[in-house]
């Protein structure tokens, strides 16, 4: 059968580059997300004072395909390097960013592309040769209404692993455990505005201590900047998230900011604003776990999945995937 109905799941990065693909090689995509915007980890907090990237904090390029898309998205100006002053100089691959914020790589990936976010698929069922999604209730109208906007020839799943694993189990059961074996872990994030620290300093990766990592927001190209304030994003380690995963956000902020303290090596910061905190549930793949491949497909099923989960917890990874499983679908639909 000849595939021309796509629907993936997930509007990850991993999910949108399988859908761009599909779409520029003229099949029918759409992408169901369960959140109110695209991009998954690369996100984006905006309020009236700041910015924060408070998921994914930069990326690398290493693969030839991977690195003309960033090149490309240089020349844009969507994306710039970054060389943050630190403590230990930074490795020698170059550290990108998306400009103005991490969310702006997703933003770029979906344009023109059919996304319906606010909407949970809750199961994917296989009927009369074709794939039914099942939504959560309270999806909108727009997604439920129309059978033919929810039956499909072939379905990706571009979610964290925990979240892929109820859906395929019906169906692919092998799928299933696998993913169950490799599962994400945590992560806190506390964003602050400050009146400036004294220090020189604009990120650090802790070899101790609850803190994995610290940025300084507005040192990154492309930001909004203000001489009387400065804009931190801290991430705790997965162990100490794992720890206090269910704390109080203002218990979160409190411990990790002095925390913080520490790592600047001042005796304190004045808050310009509120404090805020997000924890991430599904931050990042388990170190040191088996991969399953760049991607999984499913030539008789017409079923696929994609995402860092199945093989490290990179940008670049996500992307490749995404692009790996779409590679797989159009061979399956020659012309």
């Amino acid at each position: 059968m000849t595939i021309k109905r796509v629907a993936v799941v997930g509007a990850g990065l991993a999910g949108l580059t399988c859908a761009r693909e599909l779409t520029q090689a003229g099949l029918a995509v759409t992408v169901f997300e369960k959140s109110r915007g695209v991009g998954g980890r690369l996100s984006t907090r905006r309020v009236d004072w700041a910015t924060f990237d408070h998921g994914t904090q930069y990326f690398t390029a290493r693969d030839p395909v991977f690195t003309d898309w960033v090149n490309g998205l240089i020349a844009q100006g969507t994306v710039s390097q970054w060389s943050p002053v630190m403590r230990q100089p930074n490795p020698a691959e170059p550290w990108y960013v998306a400009n103005p914020g991490m969310n702006s790589l997703a933003r770029a990936q979906a344009k023109d592309l059919n996304v319906v976010p606010n909407t949970r698929v809750s199961a994917i069922k296989w009927l009369d040769g074709h794939w039914q999604m099942v939504f959560e209730e309270g999806a909108p109208a727009t997604a439920c209404d129309n059978a033919t906007e929810t039956t499909f020839d072939a379905v990706v799943l571009a979610v964290p692993n925990e979240q892929a694993v109820p859906l395929l189990q019906p169906h692919r059961a092998d799928w299933a455990a696998s993913l169950a074996a490799i599962p994400l872990l945590p992560c806190w994030t506390v964003m602050l505005s400050t009146e400036p620290v004294a220090t020189t300093l604009q990120a650090g990766q802790p070899e101790s201590g609850p803190i994995g990592w610290w940025a300084r927001n507005d040192s990154k190209p492309d930001r909004s900047k203000n001489e009387r304030q400065q804009d931190w994003v801290i991430q705790a380690t997965s162990t100490w998230t794992e720890q206090n995963l269910n704390a109080d956000k203002t218990v979160v902020i409190d411990e990790l900011q002095k925390a913080f303290l520490v790592q600047l090596g001042v005796a304190q910061m004045v808050n310009i604003q509120t404090a805020m905190a997000h924890r991430w549930l599904y931050a990042r793949r388990t170190p040191g776990l088996a991969t399953l491949g760049s991607s999984l497909w499913h030539t008789q099923q017409r079923l696929g999945v994609c995402g860092d989960g199945l093989t490290h917890s990179r940008v670049e990874q996500a992307y490749l995937s995404g692009r790996d499983v779409a590679m797989s679908i159009l061979n399956e639909s020659p012309g």
